[in-house]
């Protein structure tokens, strides 16, 4: 906000602007009810601005409210410095008329002389840090209550709120590109250069095969070249699972060994287990069957 307020000082001009201030003097407010009171403050500001902005002899560029707690009293005591382009032939009329509605007041009419200074005087003065660290503790909540509700101190407004308005756009573009640029400049830096190294079987699919009668699961792989290729030569690259699958061989895919070998031990001894076990159901079974023929034909004889 404050290099902002300076750049459009020295883009605009602080032609006929005064940094005035205002504020009640009996109107302090207690820390219970201190968004409450700001808020009626805030209220008074708008509708004193507005009837002078009606009039064509009042423009508020930036307003900012300070709340300050007394310690003596308890209580805060609230008040606002605004800049505003007044006329010099209108100051007058709308200095009383801001004297009749603020009790507390200070106009000067000394030009401005350093846009940054005066910003910062008023944006860093809303809560100041060290006057802060000795207030109690039920003023501090009263203070963090107002940061919960989202009130805003500060306020741009005319001519400055429209020049930042149309400077946004732009400003948000031009940041977009920058940050676009320093993330293609990382990623041409940081690429790493080596060549790709693939090691390792890349496993394809789980599929069931049939195996001697017997259905079992099993794990389609692909195996990986045995060599590295030097620097400087294309590195082989798998081809995809539709290719070994349903299209056979792709092109500089070396040659695959058999499915038993490419599996584990472990698969191997579990598989030949499992056709054993097979193998000796269905010779229990046969023999069962068996049995049972030459029982019944036993019986046919006996009974007739």
């Amino acid at each position: 906000m404050v290099a902002d307020f300076e750049a459009f000082a020295k883009q605009d001009g602080l032609c006929d602007c005064v940094f005035w201030c205002i504020g009640l003097t009996g109107a302090k407010a207690h820390p219970d009810r201190l968004d409450k009171a700001l808020k009626g403050f805030n209220d008074r500001i708008n509708i004193e601005f507005s009837e002078l902005r009606k009039s064509g002899k009042f423009e508020v560029l930036l307003l900012v409210i300070h709340p300050r707690y007394d310690d003596v009293s308890g209580l805060f005591d609230l008040h606002a410095h605004f800049i505003a382009r007044v006329p010099k032939e209108h100051r007058e009329a709308v200095a009383n008329r801001l004297r009749l509605k603020f009790s507390k007041h200070d106009f000067s009419n000394s030009p401005i002389r350093k846009a940054g200074a005066v910003a910062t005087y008023m944006l860093w003065g809303v809560f100041r840090n060290k006057a802060m660290i000795q207030w109690p503790d039920h003023a501090l909540q009263a203070a963090w209550k107002l940061t919960e509700g989202r009130f805003k101190f500060v306020r741009a407004g005319g001519a400055f709120a429209q020049w930042r308005a149309s400077k946004s756009p732009l400003r948000e573009k031009t940041g977009q590109r920058v940050d676009d640029d320093k993330k293609r400049r990382n990623r041409a830096e940081t690429t790493d250069s080596r060549q790709r190294v693939t090691n390792g079987d890349r496993l394809l699919s789980k599929i069931v095969m049939t195996i001697r009668g017997v259905r079992v699961p099993a794990l389609l792989f692909e195996t990986a070249p045995s060599m590295v290729p030097a620097r400087g030569q294309p590195a082989r690259e798998y081809s995809s699972a539709a290719n070994v699958v349903s299209q056979g061989e792709a092109l500089g895919v070396g040659p695959t060994i058999p499915l038993e070998l490419a599996r584990p031990p472990s698969h191997r001894i579990a598989n030949g287990l499992r056709r054993a076990c097979s193998w000796t159901r269905a010779l229990t079974l046969s023999w069962k069957r068996k049995i049972e023929r030459t029982g019944k034909t036993l019986l046919k004889h006996l009974l007739c």
